[in-house]
């Protein structure tokens, strides 16, 4: 079962650094006595949580999932969580986040005339902005753990990501809340397109539409309307989560560029593959053709190929071999990326993901898959044709019709490996921030650690070694 997890972007109050030190996270527990963080029922400990009754398992995982942000985050100002457990009316949800209070115009902000979510803010100005108020919110759905609800195991509270068959671990829900809380998150309203306060937000300020070319700060109400649906193109150009698309991320969907000849120039929409390299840079070049010079499809590039000039993006057709043997040989022929262009004349605008197969694993040039359509506009034009391949931005999630309370603020789920701020819960993720701390740093927060994903005595499992506040 696929269960959606929710951004609910609900502004309550409006307020029109450089910091040293690792941030503190404080849990504030907004539950009442026994239900929640304050459930009496009993339970048994599990890996990493010593906890003897539900709710102080509960709050034990959110401390320690918030010592691994704080592990990342820098601040002076301590980050002021609000937390929940509550009934959220079934078993689709697992959880959502509001933030507190935003700001704009505050003394060092890097972006005139912008919202910033008040941990950044205060971050930068090295002040409480808000004294004792809570910088976001954060709420789960009490309801998976209710059997007389969700006929299922509930989540799990375990720190191992050993989560039992059937169980959610609740570990990576509540990263992905807490990545909300901190600035994962777009203000503007994706159905009407209107902007929080009639000012933009940090986050529309690198949401960069590539079909318009316009970021959100730049368009219309109803330009952003129709980006918000404008699926494969609405994409992230900030510097640091565009940088870290190099390391293994693979972007769902590609532009595919013609600079020539005039009569086909344009964009057109590619496919990523599982397999081969990415790069936060375009690929430009002259598009050639493959040629093995046997069999009746020479263009399929099955084997090794015959006079191919280094440099060029290749043209390679569907069909005969695996993905990947056909990305290869065009690497081993000095090719810097490869376009694999769809056979299937009865479905001519469908796009797949390309697997790599056996040697896939081998390959470190880009390859993308275009449709029948594309490819034969493009081969009917050869020799000569010039364009480029990226660049490599990351996909923001953009569904046509729009997912209230999910669209623009997740990446794309077609995003492979699955991330952490996907809109759907994976069985695939626990502890990854992956791509989330490139993000905040490109909204304004200072990372610690660029290239560290984890903490150290996080990955042990001790909880000892986390530190965190529950009032």
């Amino acid at each position: 079962m696929t269960r959606k997890i929710v951004v609910l972007i609900g502004l309550v109050a409006v307020v029109g650094s450089v910091a040293s030190g690792a941030a503190e996270f404080i849990i504030v527990n907004g539950d009442v006595a026994g239900e929640g963080l304050n459930d009496l029922t009993p339970v048994d400990p599990v890996p990493g949580n010593p906890g003897t009754t539900l709710g102080e398992q509960r709050r034990n995982l959110l401390e320690g999932v918030a010592g691994v942000w704080a592990a990342r985050i820098e601040s002076s100002v301590p980050i002021r969580i609000i937390a929940r457990f509550n009934p959220m009316g079934g078993c689709g949800v697992l959880g959502s986040t509001s933030p507190g209070t935003v700001y704009r115009d505050f003394p060092g902000a890097p972006v005139p005339n912008c919202w910033f979510h008040s941990c950044i803010a205060d971050a930068i100005t090295g002040t409480d902005l808000n004294p004792g108020g809570g910088d976001f919110t954060i709420r789960y759905n009490s309801d998976i753990d209710d059997p007389g609800v969700c006929a299922q195991p509930g989540f799990y509270y375990g720190m191992d990501g050993e989560e039992p068959s059937g169980a959610i671990d609740l570990f990576p829900v509540v990263l992905h809340e807490m990545g909300h809380g901190l600035g994962f998150a777009s203000f503007v309203n994706e159905s009407t397109g209107v902007q929080w306060g009639g000012y933009p937000d940090i986050f529309g300020y690198f949401s960069l539409d590539v079909g318009t070319g316009l970021h959100w700060t730049e368009m219309t109400n109803a330009g952003r309307v129709a980006s918000a649906i404008n699926s494969g193109k609405l994409q992230w150009d900030g510097p640091h989560a565009t940088d870290a698309v190099g390391d293994n991320i693979f972007p769902g969907y590609l532009q595919l560029g013609v600079t020539g000849p005039g009569g086909i120039a344009g964009s057109y929409e590619s496919m990523r593959s599982d397999f081969g390299g990415a790069s936060p840079d375009a690929i430009t070049g002259e598009f050639e053709l493959v040629d093995t010079g046997v069999g009746t499809t020479p263009s399929d590039g099955c084997t090794a190929l015959v006079g191919f000039t280094a440099g060029n993006v290749a043209l390679v057709d569907r069909g005969q071999c695996e993905f990947g043997l056909k990305a290869l040989n065009a690497e081993n022929a000095g090719a810097s990326a490869v376009i694999v262009m769809n056979n299937d004349d009865a479905s001519p605008d469908v796009l797949v993901i390309m697997q790599g197969g056996d040697v896939g694993d081998q390959v470190t040039i880009p390859a993308v898959f275009v449709s029948y359509t594309s490819g034969n506009i493009i081969k009917g034009a050869l020799p000569g044709v010039q364009g480029s391949l990226g660049p490599w931005y990351p996909t923001l999630y953009a569904p046509n019709p729009v997912d209230p309370g999910s669209s623009v603020s997740h990446w794309d789920e077609e995003t492979s490996p699955d991330l952490l701020m996907e809109p759907y819960a994976s069985d695939t993720l626990f502890n990854e921030l992956d791509m989330t701390p490139d993000l905040l740093w490109d909204v304004g927060h200072t990372v610690i650690g660029a290239e560290v994903v984890f903490h150290d005595d996080f990955e042990t499992g001790d909880a000892g070694a986390w530190s965190g506040t529950t009032p």
